[in-house]
């Protein structure tokens, strides 16, 4: 069964979620998303309270989960490609190094992000960035604004009204991000 995962989106420079080439990926960052998702389940990053309540920064349905190492191999270039695979654990995991520059460069921003294992690829796609449109109740009740991400609270019901309310855009790029570089 499908779920609904949702955060705030504090800081929105363009990393994550990346909006590049008309392709929406996360893959650094909310670690229990990247880890947790599966293909059909949907993600909504919603502003912080400050930019006022039921703020919807972006939304998407999860179409492709990647180890991080393939997203890397796959999309070099990408601004949000930040580590690459060095090797395999004994286990089969990956090995994977921070590839150097500013973002994401602390070791508790790398232990965040190699938690998370995956690159989340997102069709379809709604984002707004600066610009998030203020969601219907029934939406903007999914809200959660603490550190974390959840699932709870999410249902069949609640994926319909959150399909029924983005259907009233196109699918793609509809701002920039808030503190962009």
């Amino acid at each position: 069964m499908s779920r609904i995962w949702r955060y705030v989106l504090a800081y929105d420079s363009g990393y994550a979620p990346c909006v590049d080439d008309g392709v929406l990926t996360l893959c650094t960052c909310k670690p229990r998303i990247r880890s947790g998702a599966a293909i059909s389940d949907w993600v909504i990053g919603f502003m912080p309270k400050r930019f006022g309540t039921g703020r919807v920064a972006w939304a998407g349905c999860v179409s492709e989960v990647l180890p991080m190492g393939d997203y890397s191999d796959r999309y070099a270039g990408r601004r949000d490609v930040i580590y690459r695979r060095v090797g395999r654990q004994a286990n089969g995991g990956e090995i994977l190094k921070h590839d150097g520059g500013p973002y994401h460069d602390s070791r508790k921003a790398i232990s965040t992000d190699l938690r998370g294992r995956h690159a989340l690829l997102f069709t379809p796609f709604w984002y707004w960035g600066r610009d998030a449109p203020v969601a219907p109740p029934e939406v903007a009740g999914l809200a959660h604004y603490y550190i974390g991400q959840t699932t709870r609270g999410s249902s069949p019901e609640t994926i319909e009204k959150l399909r029924d309310w983005l259907a009233g855009w196109p699918p793609g790029v509809h701002g920039v991000p808030r503190n962009q570089l």
